[in-house]
């Protein structure tokens, strides 16, 4: 991080009041200068979310989707801090800060004119998921299930603005968490019917639960696949976008952005109870 500049020092101490309280004001303009500057540095974030947007406690990307955003960023010869939080922290700051980077998002009629879209990460599809009975009973329609029970999904995520377009009875009972973990607690306490989630984001949360949780059962799809992106804050550098858009497009070509994808989602999910490595709180990429 930039260190504020030293202050000041009077060289002679009969300086006149009025010089010394210009020079105040002068010291003043320029930290708040220096801050401003500071602020405007590229950030990238993002929420923890294994296999796709972890990394290890030396604060390295390993991460399907963190993977290849760190070899855009040098492949385009750019810094950046990043930071990962829960998803609508993140989506709140790529939405209000200059010169942010934000991933894996998905690409919504709703979103289109509120972000810059860089490049493609990979696709992904949402189910609805309850708990395993021993009945077995007529699966029920997306429909039926919008109108009699319960559903948990994370605020902010595309999940929650799918099921709310397709809730033409405003009748949904659709509970928001900060997580999926919150949701699976939710889920296993009988608090909801239904959470929302992809089969790689169960797998994650499932495996990452403590004590371990039972299996779950897909039911219905709330849409169909959609592809996550690398996006941008309105008020991004021009030079930044145009740098990762080329990056992006040659990895795409060369076949090594699906070799890191595969490479990334090859690996183990971190171990319960290793927050740290899902959920850094500052790392760089």
């Amino acid at each position: 991080m930039l260190q504020p500049p030293h202050p000041i020092t009077a060289t002679r101490a009969y300086w006149p009041a009025s010089h010394l309280f210009a020079g105040c004001l002068l010291l003043l303009a320029s930290l708040v200068t220096h801050g401003q500057q500071a602020d405007k540095g590229l950030l990238v974030v993002t929420e923890p979310w294994p296999p796709y947007n972890t990394f290890s406690n030396d604060d390295t990307a390993d991460g399907a989707h963190a993977l290849i955003v760190q070899r855009a960023l040098a492949l385009s010869g750019l810094q950046a801090q990043t930071g990962v939080y829960p998803w609508a922290r993140a989506m709140a700051l790529a939405q209000s800060r200059p010169n942010t980077l934000l991933f894996s998002l998905a690409r919504t009629p709703e979103r289109e004119s509120k972000f810059i879209w860089i490049g493609k990460l990979s696709q992904t599809q949402q189910f609805l998921w309850r708990l395993e009975t021993p009945v077995h009973e007529p699966e029920p329609s997306l429909q039926q299930i919008l109108r009699c029970c319960s559903i948990c999904t994370v605020r902010k995520d595309v999940s929650e603005e799918t099921l709310r377009q397709q809730d033409s009875e405003h009748s949904m009972q659709l509970v928001l968490t900060g997580s999926h973990n919150d949701c699976l607690r939710m889920l296993r306490s009988g608090s909801v019917a239904y959470m929302v989630a992809s089969s790689y984001r169960i797998e994650a949360t499932l495996q990452q639960s403590s004590p371990p949780a039972p299996s779950l059962h897909k039911s219905s799809a709330i849409a169909p696949p959609r592809t996550l992106f690398l996006a941008a804050s309105h008020g991004t550098s021009g030079t930044t976008i145009s740098k990762l858009r080329h990056a992006m497009k040659q990895m795409q070509q060369s076949g090594e952005l699906e070799r890191i994808l595969q490479q990334g989602l090859s690996r183990p999910p971190p171990a319960p109870g290793d927050n740290a490595a899902a959920n850094p709180i500052a790392s760089k990429p």
